[in-house]
């Protein structure tokens, strides 16, 4: 008998023909015989709730990628920049010295980068908004991001990642990527600079 059934008389399930008080909780000791006229009828039992189907929010969004790829991209666009070429220009009737050509062109590299944080900005507002609209409710603060344009995304990607692990369960994947691609980037860096450097001397003293 289910405990959830109302109270009422139920046919008793130890003597056929006769019903059996129920108060909704135990069975009593009152019974009476089963009218001839009106079969027995059986509890039914309380409806189980319905399972639900919702499972926790999902911790990734295309935004806190495009966030990542444009925090960690100035580190390699330096690989782009032909030192060669700027001091060539520099050479040219432009009235420039070789020297000047290669600051323009570091300066358009300052530029671009600059332009590549504001980018990681605006992705990390649409990551925290997407993740509010998925029910993640105070997302990390996504104006630690505006730490991409003169330093790192990682202070908001950590964070985000260390709050949406507690709301979820899950969504480290983030953080790792920007790791290795951080890590690789600066690699990329170091080489660069060195060889930018020694191509940088070479045009200003072939020049002379």
């Amino acid at each position: 008998m289910s405990r959830q059934a109302p109270a009422g008389w139920y046919a008793d399930p130890g003597e056929p023909g006769q019903l059996r008080w129920w108060d909704g909780t135990d069975w009593a000791t009152d019974t009476v015989a089963t009218p001839a006229s009106a079969p027995a009828a059986s509890p039914a039992p309380a409806p189980a709730p319905a399972a639900s189907t919702a499972g926790p929010a999902r911790a990734g969004t295309i935004w806190i990628w495009l966030a990542i790829a444009a925090s960690a991209l100035p580190l390699y666009t330096g690989v782009f920049l032909d030192t060669a070429a700027f001091a060539r220009l520099g050479g040219s009737s432009s009235g420039l010295t070789p020297a000047a050509g290669i600051v323009a062109g570091l300066a358009s590299l300052i530029v671009v980068d600059l332009v590549l944080g504001a980018f990681a900005v605006l992705f990390a507002w649409l990551d925290h908004r997407a993740l509010r609209r998925r029910g993640i409710e105070a997302p990390f603060a996504w104006g630690w991001a505006a730490l991409a344009a003169v330093a790192t995304l990682g202070v908001y990607v950590v964070g985000r990642t260390v709050i949406v692990r507690r709301r979820t369960g899950g969504g480290l994947a983030p953080v790792w990527v920007w790791l290795a691609a951080t890590l690789v980037g600066l690699v990329v860096f170091a080489v660069w600079i060195t060889a930018f450097s020694d191509a940088a001397w070479m045009a200003v003293t072939t020049a002379r």
